[in-house]
């Protein structure tokens, strides 16, 4: 089955209609109650995703991994790569640098460590 047709057997069982057009100011994907899914709706089910992994590391966390984590993940590991926080902070929508800075906390100080920058084989 296609996306498409998935979407359509979707919409037949909330009892909305299947001809998709652009007057439609409908939710694509209604609720039970035919209003809109709430971001947390989505947030909530990809969390009980991750944790039915299994995944020996979750068993570790005092936290949840949650889609905003991987926000917070994009970021570091971006810097980490050598990309630029104002680059950065345009790939993340943030309109303030310091939103950017505070994802970027850890791995700014990490940076500021003058010893970090000794080169091992030196020594």
């Amino acid at each position: 089955m296609s996306l498409y047709e998935r979407i359509l057997a979707f919409r037949e069982r909330r009892h909305v209609t299947t001809a998709l057009n652009t007057s439609d100011q409908g939710p694509l994907f209604p609720a039970k109650d035919g209003g809109y899914y709430h971001y947390k709706n989505l947030s909530n089910y990809i969390v009980r995703i991750i944790e039915r992994t299994e995944l020996p590391f979750l068993k570790e966390r005092t936290d949840r991994i949650t889609p905003h984590y991987f926000r917070h993940f994009y970021a570091i590991y971006s810097r980490q790569q050598g990309a630029d926080i104002f680059l950065i902070q345009k790939e993340l929508g943030h309109s303030d640098r310091k939103t950017t800075e505070r994802y970027l906390e850890k791995v700014l100080q990490r940076e500021q460590e003058i010893g970090l920058m000794w080169k091992e084989q030196d020594f």
